[in-house]
């Protein structure tokens, strides 16, 4: 057991696994060939006997409500709840937490995976242990153990920017309005075309107050995120259309929270009166970030600009779509670099012609 795990501490020639619940003081001392899993189950079965039964009491369901109360302001909050409710219809919504099990998760992961695509029963999963996570930080956490569906393959998801600017133009000026109600602008359209011209995310967006626009200086300050490995907050420079966006999203005052789904049902519904499928809100955010390494033929410049962790992989999804000008481009710079060192090589490599020295002509006639 090369790491330290809680409740799990090694006692002269044994392991003692232990746990201290409302106050009472459990352990049991194992021998050293006992296997990992053991050892995690008697906590799981610990907990179980002592807490799920006693002191929560309320099951599944009253855990879940009181998760997503806590979770509520995360941006993707409808979504975490729409994959939970699924989860209380498959496990049950009276039961204990504490009491599902590794091999029910994975039952039911399975059964999902016959009908829907990976990327999406790997949503489900992860929302299941997050819950585990922030209501259980001290049990073992049983979707860990379960089977994680194979990442999906990323696609080339970027949107060329002509196609962008027929889809804004796609999108309605003004809101439908109730009539003799005063007619309203379309912050929906504002904020896509932000997303289109900066590669904020639609959560991000929503934290973006007057104070972080800097509109003389063309910068915009993002709060730090916490999505992955998480970044500091920093201060990105805005293009002169990104800049124009925020001028636009400012006169609004379209800052603060907004549904991501309106958000996307609307950028979708004008894609689909462009005769464009299968895209998505998301997609902007794709588009700006391939341009970028398009233009830049940089990473770690795009990584920056997409508020990803140093060294993330996620940064190579977006850069997928400008792969063939870039390695187009790189070839062509390769090749005129080796034709001028190639030049500077022969010039170095002609014989220098020597003229001969022409003697006095007293030392000629006699030569």
């Amino acid at each position: 057991m090369a790491r330290k795990l809680a409740g799990i501490r090694r006692k002269r020639n044994a392991w003692q696994t232990y746990i201290r619940i409302d106050g009472q003081f459990y352990s049991k001392t194992w021998p050293l060939e006992t296997p990992l899993n053991e050892l995690r189950q008697w906590h799981e079965t610990q907990i179980i006997t002592h807490d799920a039964g006693e002191t929560r009491g309320d099951g599944f369901r009253a855990d879940v409500t009181t998760y997503l109360a806590r979770v509520s302001a995360m941006p993707t909050y409808a979504q975490r709840e729409d994959h939970l409710t699924l989860w209380l219809a498959e496990l049950g919504r009276d039961r204990a937490a504490l009491s599902i099990t590794s091999t029910e998760i994975d039952v039911v992961l399975q059964g999902w995976l016959e009908t829907l695509a990976p990327g999406t029963v790997r949503k489900r999963r992860t929302a299941l242990r997050s819950f585990f996570a922030k209501m259980y930080p001290h049990a073992v956490n049983p979707v860990k153990a379960t089977t994680n569906p194979p990442e999906p393959k990323a696609e080339t998801r970027g949107i060329p920017y002509d196609v962008i600017e027929r889809i804004l133009a796609a999108m309605p000026d003004r809101r439908s309005t109730k009539p003799g109600r005063p007619i309203e602008l379309n912050l929906a359209k504002i904020r896509a075309r932000v997303i289109a011209y900066t590669g904020l995310p639609p959560g991000l967006l929503q934290t973006i107050q007057p104070a972080d626009l800097n509109l003389r200086g063309g910068t915009v300050r993002v709060q730090p995120r916490h999505k992955g490995a998480g970044i500091e907050a920093r201060t990105l420079p805005l293009t002169a259309d990104g800049l124009a966006a925020f001028k636009q999203f400012h006169a609004a005052h379209a800052y603060g929270r907004f549904a991501t789904t309106a958000l996307n049902t609307s950028f979708k519904r004008a894609c689909a009166h462009v005769g464009l499928t299968r895209v998505h809100l998301y997609d902007l955010r794709h588009a700006f970030l391939t341009q970028l390494y398009r233009v830049t033929r940089d990473l770690a410049t795009v990584a920056r600009f997409g508020l990803h962790a140093e060294g993330s992989p996620i940064t190579a999804r977006y850069a997928r779509g400008a792969h063939d000008a870039v390695d187009q481009a790189a070839a062509v710079a390769f090749s005129a670099t080796l034709a001028t060192a190639r030049q500077e090589a022969l010039k170095r490599a002609v014989p220098v012609q020597k003229t001969r020295k022409k003697l006095p002509a007293k030392v000629a006639r006699f030569s």
